[in-house]
């Protein structure tokens, strides 16, 4: 081989011996992150470890619970709930359906209970902050039930349980739980 085509050649192996030994060390981009974006922190404000309270009825004590509301295992992209109080325990999973632009969330409990729920931020003109209500399978049209959030201030918020009869009466509440965080946030 001439010295002309044995230096090309030693050139074109260095060249392709350090494309790849840089191809090897370049890092590939990360995926962007699921669940990004305002509408995903809209139900940030439940997070939190919780203390609750509520009127079992006149002449009797107050009742009191625990709920634990924490991201979960899959990261911004789902909110876990676990209710407890005696003889009663819950758990729920909500996340925000981006197709729909609803938040979902499906409740189970120890008596059997499920509801699959769907909505999110109240109108503007609304008494309360955020709320789901029961999403009836096709064709059944009751029970008209729902949850709203009432935001008191970053360490208090109002649940409420409520249902009505037919599509045209107002909502009454059936279960109001008074939210107390139970490690304040720090004030800044």
């Amino acid at each position: 081989m001439t010295k002309p085509k044995l230096t090309a050649s030693l050139l074109l192996v260095a060249v392709l011996l350090g494309s790849t030994a840089n191809a090897d060390t370049a890092k590939p981009k990360p995926p962007p992150k699921a669940c990004q974006g305002p509408e995903f922190r809209q139900l940030d404000f439940w997070v939190g470890n919780w203390n609750l309270s509520y009127n079992q009825g006149k002449d009797k004590p107050m009742g009191t619970a625990h709920n634990l509301i924490t991201k979960s295992a899959l990261g911004d992209c789902v909110i876990t709930e676990k209710f407890s109080m005696p003889g009663f325990h819950g758990t729920s999973l909500s996340t925000f359906h981006k197709q729909s632009g609803k938040w979902r969330q499906t409740w189970v409990d120890n008596q059997g209970g499920y509801f699959d729920l769907a909505g999110g931020p109240a109108p503007k003109d609304a008494d309360y902050d955020f709320g789901l209500e029961l999403v009836h399978p096709e064709g059944m049209k009751a029970p008209f039930l729902r949850m709203i959030w009432q935001i008191k201030d970053a360490d208090h918020l109002v649940w409420r349980w409520q249902s009505k009869k037919s599509e045209g009466q107002n909502w009454s509440d059936r279960w109001v739980l008074n939210y107390t965080r139970v490690q304040p946030t720090a004030k800044h």
